[in-house]
Formats: C-alpha cells, sequence, structure tokens
C-alpha cells in the first residue's frame, strides 16, 4: 500500500465525521507582539449554517482505532497543505499519544512531508507529556529520528504534568508551551515564579517557551519580561479559518488584525 493511502483519508471518516471537519489556525507571535512568526491548527466543527464549535460534534463520531487513526492523518496532511501558502510561518499540530507511539509514525510523516512537498523545518509536532511516558525509550527514538530530519518538537502544556529537571535534559525537544493555567496566574507570586523559573531554565536549556492563553496586555508584558519567546492567545485572535491567515499575511500584522 502507497504512503498517501496509508497516511491519507480512510473510509471509516468519509461522510459524517468530515462532513464538519475544518482547521482553523491560531497566530503564534513574537514577545512584543509585532512578528507574526507561525500558527497552531486547531479542529473546529463548521455548520452549513456558518457557526463553528469546537472538535467535540466530530470526535463523538470516532468510534474505533481505525477512525482515529484516519482522522488524525487527514489533521496532519490538510496543515502541510496549508502550510505550503505560508512559508513563511512555523505550523504547530497536535499529536496524539496513540499515534506518536505508532511504530511507524515516523516513517508516515516523512511520506506526507515528502509527498506534498512540505518543508520538514516548517511543522512542529506539540506532545503532551504523556504521549511521551508511555514508552519512553520508543519515544526518545522518534523524536531523534524526526528531529534529524528537521521537523521540531514541542512539550505542551508544561506545568500541567510531573516533568524534573533530569527528565527535561532527556527529551530531544525544541520548545516548551506554558499551560494557560500559568499564564492565568501570572498576577499571583507562586505562578509568576515559576514562569520566570521555567524560562530560565529553557534558555539554559537553548529551548523556546511559547506561552498560550495570553489575554491582556499586562500578562504579554510580565511574560516578555519573564523571558518567553513566542505568545499565543486571544489578545492577538482566535483561532481563525485559513483565508484569515492568509488576509494577515497580505496586510501585515499586527496591521492586518
Amino acid at each position: 500500500m502507497s504512503p498517501s493511502k496509508r497516511a491519507g483519508v480512510g473510509p471509516t471518516t468519509e461522510g459524517p465525521i468530515l462532513a464538519t471537519a475544518q482547521l482553523f489556525y491560531q497566530p503564534q507571535v513574537s514577545s512584543d507582539g509585532k512578528a507574526f512568526v507561525g500558527v497552531e491548527c486547531l479542529l473546529r466543527s463548521v455548520k452549513p449554517d456558518g457557526s463553528v464549535t469546537g472538535p467535540g460534534a466530530i470526535l463523538d463520531k470516532v468510534v474505533d482505532d481505525a477512525t482515529a487513526d484516519a482522522l488524525d492523518w487527514w489533521v496532519i496532511r490538510q496543515a502541510c497543505t496549508d502550510g505550503l501558502r505560508w512559508p513563511q510561518l512555523s505550523v504547530a499540530v497536535n499529536i496524539s499519544a496513540r499515534q506518536f507511539q505508532a511504530h511507524d509514525f515516523a516513517a508516515r510523516l516523512l511520506a506526507v512531508i515528502a509527498e506534498l512537498g512540505s518543508a520538514p523545518a516548517q511543522l512542529e509536532l506539540e506532545l503532551l507529556e504523556s504521549g511521551i511516558i508511555e514508552n519512553f525509550e520508543r519515544a526518545i527514538e522518534t523524536m531523534e529520528v524526526l528531529r534529524r530530519a528537521g521537523i521540531r518538537i514541542a512539550l505542551d502544556d508544561f506545568g500541567t504534568g510531573y516533568s524534573s529537571l533530569a527528565y527535561l535534559q532527556k527529551l530531544p525537544i525544541d520548545k516548551l508551551k506554558l499551560d494557560k493555567s500559568l499564564v492565568d496566574g501570572t498576577g499571583e507570586l507562586k505562578a509568576a515564579a515559576i514562569v520566570q523559573a521555567v524560562s530560565a531554565l529553557s534558555r539554559a536549556l537553548g529551548l523556546k517557551v511559547v506561552a498560550e492563553g495570553v489575554e491582556t496586555q499586562a500578562q504579554q508584558q510580565f511574560l516578555r519580561i519573564a523571558g518567553c519567546h513566542l505568545l499565543q492567545g486571544y489578545l492577538y485572535s482566535p483561532a481563525v479559518p485559513a483565508a484569515q491567515i492568509d488576509t494577515f499575511l497580505r496586510e501585515g500584522w499586527p496591521a492586518g488584525r
């Protein structure tokens, strides 16, 4: 079976599951808010009347691993396809533990990238800690293969798991994404101290820090001073259709907002 067939949308996801599926993209910007540098893709359900909801209506129809696998690969293929329009932006895709721990994940992903003509360096995989520790050794091997190909790896929702300093030293990753709960708490001493410590640690390890869920100017100012590299949240833009990303780039950022 060809890589494109294996990594594409199978018959189990046609019809009702993908009927309303669409990828939206939330901008990631520099810590001063002036440079538009990347997007995170997020699954949305768009009804015929134009109303948009979260992915629940789609995920509720996923009843087995085969359907989940096909949907996961549809997301990757669509994100890579849209990314061809934005060579100046990184494109972040959330990867489930089940998908990432598959023995052939790296080979399938690289086959999709080669088929579509995408630049590996444009793609960034966001992984939850739970998806890594499920099979730590396999995860390390897969991450190293992908990073050698040029793909970047981000540890998502940092601050909600059990990561230790020694653990971070072992992971071949490029970025940490601070969980929104930490960003929400930056007005409090403990959360602010954690953000500052994580930023300092990340710089020492050569990692970039992305803060998500940024909603206020006060949060932006604190995160910039604390040393976060990139910010993401409603202060800049909600997740929007791909056509809106085209507009942002065409009209210039932040003037295009």
